[in-house]
Parts: structure tokens; sequence; C-alpha cells
């Protein structure tokens, strides 16, 4: 059975990126027959759903790849990962998934982003008629929650798989936090949807009221006001920044963090890897009620999830974290079994590899 394999793989470095490169080398490992179309329309995270004239080039080379394959290779499936809420991205997917309805190929969608749905009430009248064409009724769907089936539902989806991400184990002596400092740890692109200035907000509100309290943060970062306010706080003596790191220097973060906040509200945010990887590090999460970190993130269990741009909330979270001991070591025990219950990355790959097999 042939399968087109359309996605981005990094760079950039993000949850994305990184589960689509597991797919295809998954998929490569146990031989099955596919081709693969990389979307390389960004090389940093900060590029992503934004227009310019070398993506609008790399588009047509990508289009054309694509027809290329449906009529040369002629494959039976076409995988594909469709856009969150944003217009510029949605506009791509529509002329790179004409053909593939042109050609009457079954689609598997696989949405890592979130909020599609979202986008069709402002969209109008003629990108409706075309984003129908485009999305709706796709062969098989795959979302990472419960949650994150509203979108293929709203797509009139002819089936839906929940396949979590997973993660790999790098954490080596879980301890407890029996030191001088309480550091709480954010990772993720520096952008303000994505909770850096709250981040930055609730570690100073917490710092105010227990000193040993400190932030570290690591991401990529561009000019503006969220770099500006990094550096302030940096200056401040709130946080640490780390920059990008990736391999064994990110995990080495990872191990030396007490706890995780992750205060988002990203637009195309869905399923969040960063909160796995928390988990995995049996780092108790604090994060926000935002799609689908609902099914992430239990409350008083693994973490504590509260409204977007809660700041005394989640101030409050992590005060409790670091000064009660007994509670800190039962949420980090919760946090690392719901890793290995549920996120592990041979679990992703079983699951992965159990419904493409299902296509034979």
């Amino acid at each position: 059975m042939r399968f087109l394999i359309i996605g981005q793989t990094p760079p950039p470095y993000g949850g994305q990126t990184i589960n689509i490169e597991k797919i295809v080398i998954l998929l490569k490992k146990h031989d099955f027959d596919f081709r693969f179309v990389r979307l390389d329309f960004s090389a940093e995270l900060s590029e992503t759903g934004k227009l310019s004239f070398i993506k609008i080039w790399r588009l047509l080379r990508i289009f054309c790849s694509i027809c290329y394959y449906l009529i040369v290779y002629r494959p039976k499936y076409v995988y594909y990962p469709v856009a969150g809420p944003n217009k510029v991205p949605v506009i791509r997917d529509i002329i790179l998934l004409l053909p593939v309805r042109l050609f009457q190929k079954k689609l598997i969608f696989h949405f890592h982003a979130g909020g599609l749905s979202e986008i069709y009430p402002k969209l109008g009248s003629l990108l409706k008629k075309l984003y129908k064409i485009a999305y709706f009724a796709p062969y098989h769907s795959i979302c990472m929650s419960n949650y994150g089936k509203r979108d293929p539902q709203f797509l009139q989806s002819k089936a839906i798989s929940i396949i979590p991400y997973g993660v790999p184990d790098n954490s080596v002596n879980l301890q407890g936090n029996a030191k001088e400092v309480f550091n709480v740890l954010f990772v993720a692109v520096c952008r303000e949807s994505k909770g850096i200035l709250d981040f930055i907000k609730i570690i100073r509100s917490a710092k105010a009221r227990l000193p040993k309290i400190t932030g570290t943060v690591m991401g990529e970062t561009g000019p503006g006001k969220e770099l500006d306010l990094i550096n302030q706080a940096v200056a401040e003596g709130l946080i640490t920044y780390k920059g990008v790191r990736v391999g064994q220097a990110k995990y080495e973060v990872f191990r030396q963090a007490d706890a995780f906040l992750f205060p988002t509200f990203f637009e195309a945010e869905n399923f969040p890897t960063v909160n796995l990887e928390a988990f995995s590090f049996g780092l108790p999460v604090v994060s926000t009620t935002w799609r689908g970190v609902n099914d992430q993130v239990q409350n008083a269990v693994n973490g504590f999830i509260h409204q977007v741009h809660d700041i005394d909330g989640m101030a409050g979270s992590v005060l409790k974290l670091a000064t009660d001991r007994e509670l800190y070591t039962q949420l980090t025990e919760n946090a690392r079994r719901c890793y290995q219950e549920n996120y592990t990355a041979a679990l992703f790959d079983q699951r992965i590899l159990d419904l493409f097999n299902q296509f034979k």
C-alpha cells in the first residue's frame, strides 16, 4: 500500500516537526512503501504563520512535488498535518490539498495544531467553499486527546483515532526539591501567546513572597517586547535565559528544574509536547485550561490548571509546590506515572504503527 507523507521535519524544533520526523523514521524502519514531501516553509519557529516571498516560491515547489507524486507514484493514502486557526496557513493548505482532492486520494489528517474549526466562521464565502473542498470528510483523522476531537468532528471525518504524543525517557536520578532554590522552568518559543510574559509575571509574584523561587527560560526568541522583558527579568535576577538547546543540553535543563510552568494561550496550541516532557522528568505542571492541556493536567494530581492569565492563581500553585513537601512529592510521583502510562515514545510508536497497518 502506497502512502504520500507530507509534513515538516526539523528545523525548526517544535512538537509538530519532531513528531512528524518520528513518523517518517518509523515508517522507513518498518518498510512501508511511501514517499515524503517536506514542508520547509519556516526555518525558525518565529517564522511560522507569516507570509514572505520565499515562502511563496517554496509553496510553488512543494505544490509541484505533490502533483508529481500523485501522478507518477500514485499513492492510495496521503498523510497531511492540517493548519491551526490562522488564515495564511489555511490558504496554504487549501492550495496543497486541492490536487489531492482532484485525484481522489484518501486523506489522513493529523491535528498537530488545534483550532482549525474556529477560523471557518471568519472566512469569506469563496474561502469557505474552498475550505470545504480541501478539508471536509477526510478518510481518517489523528488527534491527540478527547478535546482534540472537536476539529475532526467539525470536518465530518469518517474515522478518528486518538494518539497522544510520546516523548523519550531522558530522566535520571529524579529527586525531590530539597534545594536552596526552587527552579521553575518554561520551554517554548518565547512569544506572548505561548505565555512567556505571564511566566515572568508569575515568577515575579511568587518570588516576592518566597525568595528561593527562580525561573528558567529555554527557547527561541527574536527582537521585540518579549526579548526586552526577558532581558529585564534576567537583570532583576528573576530568571535565567538558556536560549535554544537540543539533545542532552536540553535534557540537562529539565533535570535541574523542580516544576514546569506553561501559561499558554497560543492560537494553534493543541496538545503541547513540553508538558509531556515535563511529566517524563517528574515535574508537576502548572498550566492553563487551553485546548488539549485540559486532557493533560489533572488539577492537584499531576499539577495545577488555571484560567488563561490567572497570574495570582498560578503564582499560588507555584508557592504550594515550593512549600508543601508532601504535596510536591505526591504530584511528582503522579506526573512520572502519568508519563509512563500514557506518553512514552514506545507507546506512540506502537499506536502509529497499529494505525498505519490498518491501512494496508
